[in-house]
């Protein structure tokens, strides 16, 4: 398996982890908060595709992504006919973006450093996948646990 084969198939199955932690939910119990302080699922999931598509496609291939930090923050699944598709909508794009991105990539693209503005340093590019994927990971662990905490709270 090559690197790039390892890093989609990472991604794939915690997207599907993420998928999963929203599947068969309402728009209500999707923009719930367990906590006043806390993001909803909605939000979180909304967060951590367009995260790992900015990472993947713009950061390591320099591709330009129109995303909009806040607005992942602020997004409302009651806004929405169909918030769990859309989710899946927004994941099928995010990822031939970023498989994509990755197939583009030469050997030297791996070791060339590039400023990451949220870590607020030039990072390799291998820095940036390992980054990327700890990211993504934390998110999708944070939403699965707001789903079991939802879920222990239904009647």
């Amino acid at each position: 398996m090559t690197l790039v084969e390892s890093i989609e198939e990472t991604v794939d199955g915690m997207m599907s982890r993420l998928l999963a932690a929203v599947d068969g939910l309402s728009a209500e119990q999707l923009d719930a908060r367990p906590l006043d302080d806390s993001s909803s699922l909605f939000i979180l999931a909304t967060h951590a595709i367009s995260a790992t598509e900015w990472n993947f496609v713009e950061v390591l291939a320099g591709r330009n992504v129109d995303r909009t930090r806040q607005v992942e923050f602020d997004a409302k699944a009651a806004d929405f006919d169909d918030p769990v598709a859309l989710l899946q909508e927004r994941w099928a794009g995010a990822q031939a973006a970023i498989y994509d991105a990755l197939a583009s990539l030469d050997d030297a693209e791996w070791d060339r450093e590039r400023l990451h503005i949220f870590q607020q340093r030039d990072i390799t590019g291998w820095t940036v996948a390992a980054s990327a994927l700890a990211h993504t990971a934390e998110h999708i662990g944070h939403a699965e646990l707001t789903r079991q905490l939802l879920d222990a709270r239904s009647p």
